[in-house]
């Protein structure tokens, strides 16, 4: 899976005598968290990406169906809560458990099978939740001709070759994204202050922290990048790259529509695009001296 991602150049803004705002692009290859980056005056750096899995193949699913490809968007759509259980369990495991990225990441690398991994799903959020049986996801409902859970859809899809209707896929959509977004921001780190307002959601502090080690691991300097003093390399976060606003501290009463996923998804998705052709010189910006 490719998926275009843009952001400022560094080395660009670096520059005195820059007087225009220069954006690179990069391609996000089979969910990689480094990523080279290019802009159109040819410098090149690595974006150390703190974007979680799940956002960027839900992302891809809105960018399916915008596009008409309904079967695509129903495979995003579901591989991204398979995603979102993996991530929920590392951020688990990192939090409550105390275990280290590296550590994880190479356990979790010999899980490969998906039931496999809804087990130890169902284990860290039964610890955290008490709902070990995920009642909260199983019980879904997509209400056709005749109400079927989602996992029956599923099934349907995968197994006996049910081409999904695109309302179908619209209420896959968009009951996956209500049931992420809800546990993804109630999901707070160990240490958070239960009188504490402001929420320090466990995920988010996982991608923060596998940065950090990425970093300490390949000998870069964390606090040059995060200071933006190393322009080799650059840290770019959620909210601005997905439609899913994941650390935006959501109304959960009161969540965007799937009409509006879809609207801002456009969006990021034709600024790419322009980026991409700036970089590619298929359109040229003619700057100001």
């Amino acid at each position: 899976m490719s998926f275009k991602i843009d952001h400022i150049c560094n080395i660009c803004e670096s520059k005195p005598e820059n007087t225009q705002r220069s954006f690179a692009i990069g391609y996000v290859e089979n969910l990689d968290s480094q990523v080279k980056m290019k802009c159109s005056d040819g410098h090149e750096f690595t974006a150390l990406l703190e974007i979680p899995k799940f956002a960027f193949m839900f992302e891809n699913g809105l960018t399916a169906f915008n596009n008409g490809f309904y079967i695509e968007a129903f495979s995003c759509f579901y591989s991204a809560i398979e995603l979102f259980r993996v991530d929920f369990s590392l951020a688990y495991f990192h939090s409550y458990e105390g275990k280290s990225v590296n550590e994880l990441k190479k356990h979790f690398e010999a899980i490969k099978i998906s039931e496999r991994i809804y087990g130890v799903y169902k284990l860290a959020l039964g610890l955290y939740s008490g709902d070990s049986a995920d009642k909260e996801f199983t019980t879904i409902k997509i209400k056709v001709d005749k109400n079927k859970k989602i996992t029956e859809l599923r099934n349907l899809v995968v197994h006996a070759g049910h081409i999904p209707s695109k309302n179908e896929v619209e209420q896959v959509g968009y009951s996956i994204y209500k049931y992420i977004i809800k546990i993804y921001q109630t999901f707070n780190i160990k240490e958070h202050d239960a009188n504490d307002s402001l929420p320090w959601f466990a995920i988010m502090q996982y991608y923060f922290d596998s940065t950090i080690e990425y970093c300490r691991d390949n000998k870069i300097n964390y606090k040059a990048v995060y200071q933006n003093q190393d322009l080799n390399y650059t840290i770019i976060s959620s909210d601005i790259h997905t439609s899913l606003s994941l650390n935006s501290g959501l109304n959960i009463s009161k969540l965007p529509t799937f009409e509006d996923l879809l609207e801002k998804n456009k969006k990021h998705n034709i600024n790419k695009d322009i980026t991409e052709k700036i970089v590619n010189e298929e359109i040229i910006i003619k700057k100001t001296p």
